[in-house]
This record gives C-alpha cells, structure tokens and sequence, in this order.
C-alpha cells in the first residue's frame, strides 16, 4: 500500500526540504519514492518561471501526477503550500481513491523563501493557513 505525505505550510517554512528527507528515507529503506510541487509546473529549463496566471493549472497538473505516482511508488510526496481545508481534502480524496494511507504535515519554519514573497505577504498566508485535526506539526527551525 502507499502513502501519500501532504506537506503544507507558507514559502520558506521548509516544505522542500522536509519532502526530500522523507523521498531520501523512504529509498535508503529500500522503498520507491517520488516528490512533487505545483511549482515544479513553471520549471522550465533550469529556471523558475511563475505566471500566476497557469496556478490553476499547476495545481491540477500537481494533483494528476500524485494520482498516477500512487498506482507505482511506494511513498509519494506532495509539498504544496494548501493553507485551506478544501486544499488539503482534495489530496485526501486522491489518496481515499488509490487506496493509499496519508499523513498531513503542517510545516512551520522561517527560512529564506526561494521565491522571494514579500514578508506581507507571508504574514497574510500564515493567517490564511488552518489547522487540520489530527496533522503532524514539524518546525524545521530546530
């Protein structure tokens, strides 16, 4: 059976990080693992490019590819930043339908973001970010 982790959290808290340790862990133990962000939708040649214009369709693009990794890996990651319940139930629902066990994880760290968002912008993001009952909180500033 697989599990999908839902990584979550503002930019900068370390969602990215935290993913590649557990894809790291998941293959040292001998198991297949695959992470992915919507962001990974505007690399383009080595380079970021954001349109926020496509968000949209880098969520969807995000969603599909978890959905076909849990037909074939072991452990899927997917680190988005999913301040709303509604965010996070859609990757539960894909989880529900692969059959695959899930952990949300909500991420809390203040690193330098890769993207630069203005710190008011985060501070209206981390206001935004609810609670899921039963997550696993990390703080990556340990």
């Amino acid at each position: 059976m697989s599990k999908l982790y839902i990584l979550r959290g503002i930019p900068g808290s370390g969602k990215s990080t935290y993913g590649k340790k557990i894809v790291d862990n998941a293959i040292d133990a001998g198991l297949s693992a695959i992470k992915f962000e919507a962001d990974d939708f505007f690399m383009k040649d080595g380079k970021y490019d954001w349109n926020p214009k496509l968000a949209h369709v880098a969520h969807k693009w995000c969603q599909n590819s978890v959905r076909k990794a849990l037909d074939v890996y072991d452990v899927v990651v997917v680190a988005n930043t999913t301040l709303a319940l509604s965010d996070i139930n859609v990757y539960i629902k894909i989880a529900n339908e692969a059959n695959a066990d899930f952990e949300v994880v909500a991420i809390h760290g203040n690193h330098k973001n890769v993207h630069n968002v203005p710190e008011e912008t985060l501070e209206k993001m981390r206001a935004k970010m609810v609670d899921y009952p039963g997550e696993t909180v990390i703080n990556t500033d340990k």
